[in-house]
């Protein structure tokens, strides 16, 4: 995956992450728990509705009350694209590029430990590889993604915070839409990132990123989650 040339103003100086220097990790979610999430998130809440109103409906349990604040997150798991993957946490560079987790940790994601929290008021990013030399990586099938799919996060306070995808674009790299990803919603939002477009050989990179936008439309305690 080529350099994603997105940046807060705090990330500017952060020390770039090289292979072998990889953060703590995650772990993938329970295996029976990915079987049983359903593709479609819950309907995303009205403004002023109460916080239960349509919850327990479409497979997922009644969500919780409030907003979950911090957490760390452990791992991301998007049924359509058949993503269940550990989370690393990542810096930017000092040239402003997030980078994600090496290519030989390929099957990880990373998150912009610099931003929020998923779960957080504000875009929580995560970024991951398409492939590599030997075949598909831990995003190769994001582009199935549409929206009203389900984006869903295991956090390390035992809980799961669930997306609910509002948009997926393509876009070249040379126009990536850093406001529009960073930008901070008063609610918590998920951004997934990876690369797309025609591979250019010479450059050993794709021309285009392809972006899933996702508002957070529930939250739940692990143990309350169905399994298969």
């Amino acid at each position: 995956m080529a350099d994603l040339r997105a940046v807060t103003a705090s990330a500017a100086v952060a020390v770039l992450l090289l292979a072998g220097c990889l953060p703590r990790t995650g772990e993938e979610a329970d295996p029976a728990l990915v079987r049983a999430l359903p593709v479609t998130a819950p309907a995303v809440p009205r403004p002023g509705a109460a916080a239960h109103a349509g919850a327990g409906r479409g497979g997922w349990p009644q969500t919780l009350p409030g907003l979950p604040g911090e957490s760390d997150p452990v791992a991301l798991v998007v049924p359509r694209a058949k993503v269940n993957a550990p989370v690393a946490p990542i810096d930017s560079g000092a040239d402003g590029t997030l980078e994600p987790p090496p290519l030989w940790r390929a099957d990880l994601v990373g998150w912009d430990r610099l931003g929020p929290t998923p779960g957080e008021p504000g875009s929580a990013v995560v970024v991951g590889h398409l492939d590599t030399k030997t075949g598909p990586a831990v995003f190769a099938g994001l582009s199935q993604v549409r929206e009203g799919d389900a984006v869903v996060v295991t956090r390390q306070d035992r809980t799961a915070v669930v997306f609910r995808v509002s948009a997926v674009e393509r876009v070249r790299k040379s126009a990536f839409p850093v406001g529009k990803v960073y930008r901070a919603p008063p609610r918590p939002a998920i951004r997934l990132v990876t690369c797309g477009g025609t591979y250019d050989s010479e450059r050993h990179s794709y021309d285009d990123n392809l972006i899933v936008y996702g508002g957070l439309t529930g939250w739940y305690r692990l143990s309350d989650l169905p399994r298969a």
